[in-house]
């Protein structure tokens, strides 16, 4: 079977969504054990640069597929990032997409 672009397209999405995952996920679980831990420091900065290792490896991977898949992952990894955003605030997408940034007070 031929694996076509819109197939490699679609992946890519998921992908994105999947590293959006890992990564927005690692920090939540980063933010709630932090003052729990027996050395913040290290733990921070080790969950920080396994966030930022795995996402950056998994857009390098994408990115071998060419740009259309990386733009497929990126608006996977933001589309997530902002529907979790917006649901932590309690708003709706498109409620979330029209607050200015001088109503985030």
């Amino acid at each position: 079977m031929i694996i076509s672009s819109f197939m490699i397209t679609f992946a890519a999405f998921g992908i994105g969504l999947i590293l959006s995952t890992v990564h927005f996920g690692g920090l939540w679980l980063t933010v709630r054990m932090l003052p729990r831990c027996r050395s913040p420091r290290l733990f921070f900065w080790s969950s920080y640069l396994g966030r930022y290792g795995i996402t950056l490896w998994g857009f390098a991977q994408v990115l071998s597929y060419g740009p259309l898949p990386f733009i497929a992952a990126f608006l996977g990894f933001y589309l997530l990032r902002t529907y979790a955003l917006a649901n932590h605030c309690g708003m709706g997408m498109l409620e979330f997409a029209k607050v200015k940034r001088s109503e985030w007070k």
